[in-house]
């Protein structure tokens, strides 16, 4: 039986984007530590994603909100990126263009 985990708070991640913090959290039974970049709203299934950089691939990442558990911000700062991603995967598991 797997340990009960938290539901993140979305105000605190909200916080931590805007802090430019560093977060850990788990997602489908993987631990993850990532620099938030933004909360999105995907278009047909209206479902949050939380968007940022994984320090443990080293490549952009999108995470459902939903499935995020155990959210914890860091003191650890991060620099912003300038090559954030101009597409992000839509509802049909392809790409779309991110709109400005």
């Amino acid at each position: 039986m797997s340990p009960r985990r938290n539901f993140p708070d979305i105000r605190a991640l909200r916080k931590a984007i805007q802090g430019r913090r560093i977060v850990s959290f788990w997602c489908k039974n993987n631990a993850f530590r990532i620099e938030p970049y933004g909360l999105l709203q995907a278009k047909c299934t209206k479902a949050w994603v939380l968007a940022g950089w994984c320090l443990e691939r080293q490549s952009w990442r999108f995470f459902r909100f939903a499935e995020l558990r155990d959210v914890v911000m860091q003191e650890e700062r991060f620099p912003l990126r300038d090559d954030f991603p101009m597409e992000v995967p839509d509802c049909r598991g392809g790409w779309r263009r991110r709109e400005a």
